[in-house]
């Protein structure tokens, strides 16, 4: 499925610091459909990531990689 980035959101605290970054995500494969808002926290970025040095492609790959992790499923489910 082509899933692509439809909106990306920065959320500040009060001292203009990002605090988070919103990704929507949306793609079609026939009958299939996919939306997904995807919340990118610190949590999410490796060591020596900063929300300032990345780029919205990185932003995105971030975003992506959450999304499969969140909806993979288990071959014990």
């Amino acid at each position: 499925m082509d899933i692509k980035k439809t909106a990306l959101t920065y959320n500040f605290d009060g001292d203009g610091n990002t605090t988070a970054i919103a990704v929507s995500l949306s793609g079609n494969d026939g009958a299939d459909y996919l939306n997904a808002n995807i919340q990118v926290t610190p949590e999410d970025l490796t060591s020596g990531q900063t929300f300032d040095g990345l780029t919205m492609k990185d932003i995105t790959t971030i975003a992506r990689e959450k999304l499969a992790k969140s909806t993979a499923v288990s071959a014990n489910a």
